[in-house]
């Protein structure tokens, strides 16, 4: 009988890794995005880019929406890094803000390089000013006048100051249908002697699972931070960075979204990224359906650590 079993669970793993790598659909997801002219190129390393000229941000794109005034200065390369300077912004529930990206089909991992400091001291002093990855479900041919809330699915790791401001600290945040839920996590390792460190986040998508890792200057291997379970996102997603600040103006807005999103946003943010490059490429595991980064409750140890592996090591 135990024989049997174990038999059962490798053959439904083997079935699992073996099957299409995205979810199908469920009740409550949001209709898929129309599928857009944009050809993405199967090995997802062409994608990758280091700023290291202003010609670096071929390819990328901007998150616009006519009648929308923009959340942050045109990012710009500057001194061999992209330049990411928001305005009062944020993105939360039906919230928007600024956003650079390229188009993703299916699994994948993108990591980014980012230095994120305060525009007078080390880190950011007003709330909720960070910069990061963020990934988001499209919204294709979106304007002010075609806007409706609660149609908001994405997901972002960032690093800055959240709550209390001058603090260092990562953020990671998901938002289903326009519904945010975060998480504030310690981030002082990454500003060792009270001075910004060079830090990157990676984010892995495996079918529904989203994990989310840093790796600190000097250091060899990445942290897993979070993981988030995300089977209504579609196969195809916006996939770059982000950039915002000053939490402390936008409650003047909130919960008015459309007066948040169509007015000019105040200048009083806090906040100044340095992107030196965003790298994209395969998993080495498609999806498997444990998340777990201990192997001991895995049914499949072997396939579990070669995941962890890929994410923590390379």
């Amino acid at each position: 009988m135990h024989r049997r079993r174990v038999l059962g669970l490798a053959t439904l793993a083997t079935a699992l890794l073996g099957g299409p790598p995205m979810p199908t659909s469920l009740a409550q997801a949001p209709a898929p995005a129309p599928a857009p002219t944009h050809a993405v190129p199967a090995d997802l390393r062409a994608l990758s880019t280091r700023f290291d000229s202003p010609a670096a941000l071929a390819g990328w794109r901007q998150h616009e929406v006519p009648g929308f005034p923009a959340k942050w200065d045109a990012p710009a390369v500057q001194d061999g890094a992209l330049l990411l300077r928001p305005v009062s912004s944020g993105w939360f529930e039906d919230m928007q803000a600024g956003h650079l990206y390229r188009e993703v089909d299916g699994n994948f991992v993108v990591t980014a390089r980012l230095r994120v400091e305060g525009t007078r001291a080390p880190t950011p002093q007003t709330l909720f000013s960070l910069a990061g990855i963020f990934i988001r479900a499209p919204r294709e041919g979106l304007t002010a006048a075609t806007w409706q809330p609660g149609r908001e699915n994405w997901l972002f790791f960032s690093l800055g100051s959240a709550f209390p401001a001058g603090t260092p600290q990562f953020e990671v945040k998901t938002t289903f249908n326009s519904l945010s839920t975060l998480r504030i996590s310690d981030a002082a390792a990454a500003y060792p002697a009270g001075r910004p460190a060079w830090v990157e986040l990676r984010v892995a998508r495996q079918g529904e699972l989203f994990s989310l890792l840093h790796r600190i200057e000097g250091q060899r291997e990445f942290t897993l931070l979070d993981q988030f379970i995300r089977p209504d996102l579609p196969p195809r997603l916006n996939v770059g960075l982000t950039a915002y600040s000053d939490w402390n103006t936008e409650t003047n807005h909130y919960p008015d979204f459309v007066r948040y999103n169509t007015q000019p946003a105040p200048r009083n943010a806090d906040l100044v990224a340095r992107v030196e490059r965003v790298e994209f490429r395969r998993p080495t595991v498609d999806r498997f359906p444990v998340a777990s980064f201990d192997v001991r409750s895995s049914f499949m140890p072997e396939v579990s650590q070669r995941r962890i592996d890929d994410l923590v090591r390379n």
